[in-house]
C-alpha cells in the first residue's frame, strides 16, 4: 500500500467507522462486522486516518477498502477517533452520511483495563505498576472515560440516527444479541451462522516468550493488511486452545483497585455519566452508578 508502484484499483468511500472508546469492546466490534456478508472491514483494524494520518489524504484512506469496493458497507474501527477533537469534523467533511459505531464501558472498569493494557505492553515499571500511582502517571486513564464530554462532539456533528452505541457489558451478557442489533442498525444481511465473539479481557502469558511472539506476529500481519486473516486463524480449534492454555488474566498478577479508589472514581465520573444518559436518552447498565 505504501510502495512506490500502486496498481490502479476502484476506490469507494467508507460509509461507517467504529470510534471506540479504547478498551471498550472495539475488537468485538471489528470481529462482528467482519462476519456480515455485505460489509468490508479494513484488514488493518486501526487505520487512524481521521486522528493521526489525515495528512495522507483520501486516496490513501480508501485504499484500505479497495478489496471491498463492491460491498454495500465499507469501513474501519479506530478507537483513537473517540477523544480526537478534530476527528468528528474531518469525518463529516469526508462523508456526511457515515454511520458512527460507538462502544462504551463502565468508565471505572475502563480505567483499570487501560492500566492492565499498559502493564502488558511493558510501558510501566516500579511504583507505576500500582493502579493508584499509574493514574497520576497517565491522565488518559480518566480522560478517555469522560464519554459525554467526547461523544457530544459526534452528536453535534452527525445526526443521532447515524450513531449506534453498544455497551461492553451487554456484549458480555449476550454477544449474539448485540451482533444482531448492530446488523439491524446498519441494515445489513446477517450471516448464516454467527461466530460468537466476547469482549476481550486483558491477559498476560504463562510462557511470555511464546505469547509475545504470537502477539507481535499478529500485530505485524495486521499492519501488512492481513487483519481479517488473523481473526480467522484465531478461531481455528487448535490455535484457539493453544492461545487459551498460554493465557492468564492480568487481574490475577496485578494489584487490584483499592475500594477507596473505586469510590473516588465513581464520584469523579458521576456528573459525566448523568450527562451521558441525558445525551443518549437511556440509562447506562453500570450498576455502581445506578446505585449512587
Amino acid at each position: 500500500m505504501d510502495g512506490q508502484h500502486i496498481e490502479e484499483v476502484t476506490l469507494q468511500k467508507a460509509n461507517f467507522i467504529g470510534i471506540g472508546a479504547q478498551k471498550c469492546a472495539s475488537t468485538w466490534l471489528y470481529g462482528a462486522l467482519a462476519q456480515f456478508p455485505d460489509v468490508y472491514v479494513s484488514d488493518r483494524k486501526e487505520v487512524d486516518f481521521f486522528s493521526y494520518f489525515y495528512d495522507h489524504g483520501y486516496e490513501w484512506y480508501e485504499r484500505h477498502f479497495a478489496e471491498g469496493a463492491q460491498r454495500r458497507f465499507r469501513g474501519e474501527v479506530s478507537p483513537s477517533y473517540f477523544i480526537s477533537s478534530d476527528a468528528p469534523q474531518r469525518a463529516h467533511l469526508y462523508n456526511r452520511d457515515l454511520l458512527i459505531l460507538v462502544t462504551l464501558r463502565d468508565p471505572v472498569e475502563r480505567a483499570y483495563s487501560n492500566h492492565l493494557h499498559e502493564v502488558r505492553a511493558g510501558h510501566l515499571s516500579g511504583a507505576n505498576l500500582v493502579f493508584e500511582t499509574a493514574i497520576e502517571n497517565n491522565p488518559l486513564y480518566l480522560n478517555q472515560g469522560r464519554y459525554a464530554h467526547h461523544l457530544q462532539r459526534w452528536f453535534a456533528t452527525f445526526p443521532r440516527e447515524q450513531i449506534h452505541v453498544t455497551f461492553q457489558e451487554d456484549v458480555k451478557a449476550d454477544s449474539l444479541a448485540q451482533t444482531r442489533r448492530l446488523a439491524a442498525f446498519m441494515g445489513t444481511r446477517e450471516p448464516e451462522q454467527f461466530v460468537r465473539r466476547s469482549a476481550n479481557e486483558s491477559v498476560d502469558y504463562k510462557n511470555r516468550a511464546v505469547g509475545m511472539m504470537l502477539w507481535r506476529l499478529g500485530k505485524r500481519a495486521r499492519k501488512a493488511g492481513l487483519g481479517a486473516v488473523v481473526e480467522q486463524v484465531k478461531t481455528l480449534p487448535g490455535i484457539r486452545q493453544m492461545r487459551s492454555a498460554n493465557q492468564k488474566s492480568l487481574r490475577d498478577a496485578t494489584a487490584p483497585m483499592r475500594p477507596e479508589t473505586e469510590a473516588a472514581l465513581v464520584r469523579s465520573f458521576e456528573e459525566d455519566v448523568r450527562a451521558l444518559e441525558s445525551l443518549l436518552g437511556t440509562q447506562v447498565p453500570w450498576k455502581r452508578f445506578r446505585a449512587s
